[in-house]
């Protein structure tokens, strides 16, 4: 059984000890802050009831217990770990304290030679290896007693910049990581339909070589036959895990959520790539066939420009001292990863060397909700920037947006379920249980979106592989789907992996004949509302494509747009669809839509209306903050219960400090929790745990995180 989705399996592990719940230390600030937010149960379909607060959680001994529970979950990240609530402008920009990379004039200086010309008063200097031939890591140590701070490193680069034979300098920024095959899985992957992938499949479904900069690569059956020899690139020992610095050996070593649990995010990527594909197993890959080649450079402490800067040299075939050179150089590179940081020299530099060899890197755009013109790589020029999107083909809640965003992919939103098939709208992909053993999980995140036009993009490759960067971009932005622009800043729209495939090839053919296509096989809706159906031209010329409700129940459907819509070649439009449950009682009905082209072809999609309200649990929501011993607390201020009846928002009163936010329904009313089954949710999401910091007088709002369940491998 898969025993996370993802955050469960953070929970389940056996949990260290906390002290006992202590009163606030004398002293302690009286004054309090208030976080604010809203709490989004993934919705079952059928109805469970209202849950009482359990009486023992009244018992300081059993929020104690609760504790211990939440303790592998939400233990302290370290201090230099980026919280995106206070992200502004750049001086706060995470980075490794006194690391700086440096630019030099000349060539393939040895490391004596580049700590010759880079000394400075105060400090020792110390090498940490070469990036490239002209780039160098170097790590300056106060000789007084002293703490490296953010600012101070940034005073050290600055100096350094000034120094003869140094071309430029910066320090040394933080970034961390934010799928018709016979494949079990692949009718839960709602994402493919949504781009057009199947489509793109009955032209090709071979690739090429693609790079993944993340956290490694785990053994799963899923990936074995895909993945050749990548790399370790993480300089720093500490956040490696495996007790050495930069080799050959690309393994992810976990790690790299709170207190030692792990996310696998390398290998959720890889799966969205590359999954072994149509061989009966698991789920199926954009790609089918080409080498997927990891190049780990995020550890548990995240990873630095310096060391995503040697993935992308390595990766594409360059040399990187002390390591041997890519036997498998890569044509695409996907950066599933972020910070808040202004664009990066040093990474600019190695990017455009990338560029000029023909390589296309595809990067996330972050999951902060904010314009990701302030988060590098996204901010980096000669990327193909991409935003996530839900099941409806709009904006992810969490998605960044704004003009650095070229296009948008499916990412997911685990809180919702909006094709009825009683499955959190995630992207599905592989990664390890608690146990190391292989599954499979839904993640949500632009490092989802991201990964699924690396995939398009190389299947384009193949197809022809001349394609420079730019041309790729200007194929992915021409032929998107309108239909996913939003106000803010979504690029040009939704990729649409057929047409950019044939785009790729030998361009579109207006001549073609037409050919009905539509973005999903089953809606769903819970009481009365609208979605919008994509409907396509999967061929050239006009297509007009006229859609009726049968069954039952068909009466209860409308179409407040009308039911028929005209589509141009490799086009698609978006056909709303409206319930109204007014004359139906409680319950859950069927329906069917029939699509029919005027070209004699036709399509069905599966409709499911739930009637009534869905009475559902209240949650337990906890914040727990670290005391002076390092352990995590919990008091007494920090507990509620947030009532389904309050629509799940809720306001707290707490002491002023650093928390961290987890919440949970105890399902069966046992009063045990994180149980297998039962939903659990963390700010800011289960595949990232995030601070908060509250201060005196001030209020934090829009802390709204999802409660997602576990769930079973794709069988």
């Amino acid at each position: 059984m898969f025993r996370r989705l993802a955050l469960l399996g953070l929970l389940s592990v056996s949990a260290c000890n906390l002290e006992d719940l202590v009163d606030p230390e004398p002293g302690s600030p009286t004054a309090t802050g208030t976080v604010k937010g809203t709490l989004t149960p993934f919705r079952r379909q059928s109805a469970t009831s209202t849950a009482a607060w359990p009486e023992k959680l009244k018992d300081p001994a059993v929020r104690r217990r609760l504790s211990d529970s939440l303790t592998r979950a939400v233990t302290a990240q370290k201090a230099a770990r980026r919280s995106a609530l206070s992200a502004q402008g750049t001086q706060g920009v995470d980075s490794v304290p006194g690391e700086v990379i440096v630019r030099f004039e000349e060539a393939d200086l040895s490391g004596s030679e580049a700590l010759s010309r880079v000394q400075l008063s105060g400090y020792r200097a110390v090498y940490k290896g070469a990036i490239t031939e002209h780039l160098h890591l170097i790590g300056y140590e106060p000789l007084y007693p002293g703490v490296m701070r953010a600012l101070a490193t940034e005073s050290l680069a600055q100096e350094v910049e000034g120094m003869r034979g140094v071309r430029y300098a910066e320090k040394n920024a933080r970034v961390y990581a934010f799928k018709t095959p016979n494949d079990p899985g692949y009718s839960r992957q709602w994402h493919y339909r949504m781009m057009n992938l199947p489509a793109a499949w009955d032209i090709t479904t071979t690739g090429v070589a693609v790079g993944i900069i993340d956290s490694g690569i785990v053994k799963h059956p899923d990936l074995n036959g895909r993945v050749v020899q990548g790399v370790d690139l993480i300089s720093d020992v500490s956040s490696s895990g495996d007790g050495d610095g930069r080799d050959m050996d690309p393994t992810d070593m976990g790690k790299d959520q709170p207190n030692g649990s792990s996310s696998w995010h390398g290998s959720h990527v890889a799966g969205t790539i590359g999954a072994v594909s149509n061989e009966g197993a698991g789920v199926a890959g954009v790609t089918w066939s080409g080498p997927i080649v990891p190049v780990r450079a995020l550890g548990s402490d995240g990873g630095s420009f310096a060391d995503i800067a040697a993935g992308i040299q390595w990766a594409v075939g360059l040399s990187v001292p002390g390591l041997r050179t890519n036997a498998n150089p890569v044509q695409v590179i996907n950066m599933s990863l972020g910070g808040a940081s202004p664009p990066s020299q040093a990474l600019q530099e190695v990017i455009d060397n990338a560029v000029a060899r023909g390589v296309i890197i595809v990067v996330a755009a972050g999951n902060d909700n904010v314009d990701a013109s302030a988060f590098s790589p996204c901010n980096q020029d000669k990327v193909i920037c991409v935003g996530a999107t839900r099941f409806n083909g709009k904006r992810a809640s969490y998605s960044n947006y704004g003009a650095n965003v070229d296009v948008m992919a499916t990412g997911g939103e685990v809180a919702e379920d909006l094709d009825g098939d009683g499955k959190p709208d995630g992207v599905l992909s592989p990664v390890l249980d608690d146990n190391n053993t292989p599954v499979w999980a839904y993640y949500q995140g632009t490092s989802m979106a991201s990964p699924h036009v690396a995939g398009i993009v190389a299947l384009m490759k193949a197809q022809n592989p001349a394609l420079t960067s730019a041309e790729v971009e200007q194929i992915l932005t021409a032929t998107a789907d309108p239909a996913s622009k939003c106000s803010e800043g979504c690029g040009e729209g939704l990729v649409n992996a057929q047409a950019a495939v044939l785009a790729a090839r030998n361009g579109l053919d207006p001549d073609a004949p037409s050919k009905l296509g539509v973005g999903a096989n089953q809606i769903s809706f819970q009481g009365t509302g609208t979605q919008s159906l994509a409907v396509r031209n999967l061929g050239g010329g006009s297509l007009k494509v006229t859609v009726k409700a049968s069954g039952t129940y068909a009466s209860a459907l409308s179409f407040p747009s009308g039911n028929t819509v005209t589509v141009s070649a490799y086009r698609s439009v978006s056909l709303p669809v409206a319930v109204d449950t007014g004359n139906l009682s409680r319950g859950e009905y069927p329906a069917q839509l029939t699509l029919t082209g005027d070209n004699g072809q036709s399509a069905t999609v599966a409709v499911k209306i739930q009637v009534g309200s869905i009475e559902d649990k209240d949650i337990i929501l906890a914040f727990f903050f670290e005391d002076a011993a390092g352990d995590l607390d919990l008091e007494e201020e920090g507990l509620a219960l947030v009532p389904s009846s309050s629509g799940y928002s809720y306001s707290m009163k707490l002491t002023p400090r650093t928390y961290y936010a987890i919440a949970t329904i105890d399902e069966d009313g046992d009063e045990e929790f994180f149980e297998d089954g039962e939903r659990v949710g963390a700010w800011r999401d289960a595949a990232n745990i995030e601070p908060i910091e509250v201060s005196a007088s001030k209020t934090v709002s829009g802390i709204n995180f999802a409660l997602t369940p576990t769930e079973s491998s794709p069988d």
